[in-house]
C-alpha cells in the first residue's frame, strides 16, 4: 500500500498505460481522480473500481481546455481535500513523414501532447505546494530519447515531456515537488495498435518493434504502470528530474 492515504490524478487514463496506472494506483491505496474526453469508457472504469472497494472519481475533461482543467483540479481538491501526485498520460500519435503531415495534424500533436501537460501542471501546482509527497509524472517514451522516422512530431513531443519535467524538477525542487517523466517503449496498447495502423503496414511495423526490444517482446501496460507507481511513491523520494526508460532495452543498442 505504497500511495495509502495519497490523492492521485491521473489524466488521459480512460484505456492503455493511463488505465493501468489508475487500477494500480487505487490498489496501492491511493485515491484517485481520473479524466478523459471518452465517458462512457471513464465510467465503466470507475463503476468497476468503485464495486471493488477503490475511493476512484471519474471526471470527463478535455485537457487542451484550460477551463475544463481548472474545473478538473477544483473538482479533485472538493473530491478528495488536495492533491499528491499528478501523472499526465494524455496524448495522441499520429504518424507521418515530415513532408507529408497536414499542419492542422501537427498542431493538434503539440496541443494535446504538450499544451495538455502544461496545463495540468500549471494548475495542479497550487494544490501539490499544500502535499508532503507531491510527485509529478509526464509520459515520456523511447521516442523522446532517440529518432523516430515517420514519426517527427510525435518525437518531438515525448522529448518535450522529458525536458519539460526536468526544467519543472529545478524549478519546484524548493516546493518539495518531484518531476519525472516515464519513457515506455512499445507497449500492447491500443493506442499502439492504432499507430501501427496508422503507418500502412501494421504487420510490419509491429514485427520490426518487437524485433527492436532485446527482451523479444513488447511492453505491458502494468510494466508502465509499476514504474509510475515507484516515481510516485516514497521509493523515489530522491528522484527528480529523471527520464526513466522502461523499454526492454530498446535504446541500449
Amino acid at each position: 500500500m505504497r500511495l495509502e492515504g495519497r490523492v492521485a490524478l491521473v489524466a488521459g487514463a480512460s484505456r492503455g498505460i493511463g488505465e493501468a496506472i489508475v487500477r494500480l494506483f487505487a490498489a496501492e491505496g491511493a485515491r484517485v481522480v481520473f479524466c478523459a474526453r471518452r465517458e462512457e469508457l471513464g465510467r465503466t472504469i470507475e463503476g468497476d473500481l468503485r464495486e471493488r472497494g477503490h475511493e476512484v472519481r471519474f471526471v470527463q475533461a478535455d485537457v487542451t481546455d484550460e477551463e475544463a482543467v481548472k474545473n478538473l483540479m477544483t473538482a479533485t481538491k472538493e473530491i478528495y481535500d488536495g492533491l499528491d501526485v499528478l501523472v499526465t498520460c494524455a496524448g495522441i500519435a499520429p504518424a507521418a513523414p515530415i513532408e507529408s503531415m497536414e499542419l492542422a495534424a501537427w498542431q493538434e500533436l503539440m496541443n494535446v501532447n504538450v499544451t495538455g501537460m502544461f496545463l495540468l501542471t500549471k494548475h495542479a501546482i497550487p494544490l501539490l505546494r499544500e502535499s508532503d509527497h507531491a510527485a509529478i509524472i509526464t509520459l515520456g517514451s523511447t521516442f523522446g530519447h532517440v529518432g523516430a522516422g515517420g514519426s517527427a512530431g510525435y518525437a518531438v513531443t515525448k522529448a518535450a515531456a522529458i525536458n519539460f519535467a526536468k526544467s519543472a524538477a529545478l524549478e519546484l525542487a524548493g516546493d518539495g515537488v518531484r518531476v519525472n517523466s516515464l519513457c515506455p517503449g512499445g507497449t500492447e496498447t491500443e493506442f499502439l495498435q492504432e499507430w501501427f495502423e496508422s503507418t500502412g503496414d501494421a504487420a510490419g511495423t509491429e514485427k520490426w518493434l518487437v524485433d527492436a526490444h532485446p527482451l523479444g517482446r513488447l511492453g505491458t501496460p502494468e510494466d508502465q504502470a509499476r514504474a509510475a507507481l515507484f516515481l510516485a511513491s516514497d521509493d523515489a523520494s530522491f528522484v527528480t528530474g529523471h527520464g526513466l526508460l522502461v523499454d526492454g532495452g530498446y535504446t541500449a543498442r
